[in-house]
């Protein structure tokens, strides 16, 4: 993997859509990507199939490396994330499915939305953690890490979530706009206390919520209350390394490659500064 390679997220795999895209990633220097939710058509006959071979060609055909898988929770519908029973086993069992198909075409990180924490020192916090902690033990076996998508925990929730799982490669996949969008610890402090554990970071950009509203509003890169490329800029003097993932939560079209256009100018001109 490159020093702080920059990508965006692959949602659709339509062939119309899929290699346009790709088009356009590797048409503005993208070198990397993160696969969000693999398709079942590609987890079939253990990955090794034509779907899967075929998309893999196509990544490298653009030389952009596939460093990240964003897990797909899709078996039963409902449920809180990776946390609620009877969701759980099943979900967990796709994790790992997903996490042995990314092994074999080389992703190194693996992470979603694990769902609200349980209550720490309960039960059902304690079983979570020991499930929880097998999925990352198959990641390990296969020399992956598991990251943990910031959103509705809290920097200290996580924190003791990870030492209590105790595996050394569970981290971090640090989305500072998701902190202000559950209105939860401010970025720069999340990113002081969670440092050592991020190996990747969503550039995605927000507010929080105004008076009245449950959610805050997702924003252009830059735009936002995260105070995003300060907030960056003190990561890399830290010696952060790793990929930047733009995220941009608005339909695809004009507006969307505009706006992911310019967050890569930008993101290129800063990276400029450390490697």
């Amino acid at each position: 993997m490159n020093l702080l390679p920059i990508g965006a997220m692959v949602r659709d795999y339509s062939e119309e859509n899929l290699y346009p895209f790709l088009d356009f990633m590797a048409s503005i220097g993208m070198t990397c990507c993160q696969i969000c939710r693999v398709p079942e058509e590609k987890l079939s006959s253990g990955g090794d199939n034509d779907s899967s071979r075929k998309f893999i060609t196509e990544l490298q055909k653009r030389k952009i490396e596939p460093v990240s898988i964003f897990l797909n929770l899709r078996v039963r519908s409902g449920g809180n994330g990776l946390v609620s029973l009877p969701e759980r086993p099943a979900r967990l069992v796709s994790c790992c499915r997903q996490i042995a198909w990314g092994a074999r075409y080389g992703v190194q990180y693996f992470t979603c939305h694990a769902g609200v924490f349980p209550k720490s020192g309960t039960q059902e916090y304690d079983a979570w953690i020991t499930d929880m902690r097998e999925m990352i033990r198959f990641a390990g076996d296969l020399g992956k890490d598991f990251l943990f998508e910031t959103g509705p925990e809290s920097a200290d929730d996580l924190k003791q979530a990870i030492e209590d799982i105790g595996e050394k490669n569970t981290c971090v996949n640090f989305d500072p706009a998701n902190l202000l969008i559950y209105n939860k610890t401010d970025p720069a402090e999340f990113a002081e206390k969670l440092f050592p554990y991020i190996r990747l970071i969503h550039c995605k950009d927000s507010r929080r919520p105004v008076e009245g509203a449950a959610m805050g509003k997702e924003t252009i890169l830059g735009e936002g209350d995260t105070k995003f490329f300060s907030l960056l800029d003190s990561l890399l003097k830290k010696g952060f390394r790793g990929p930047l993932v733009i995220e941009r939560e608005i339909p695809p079209g004009e507006q969307f490659r505009k706006d992911v256009s310019e967050s890569c100018v930008k993101l290129a001109a800063l990276r400029g500064k450390y490697v």
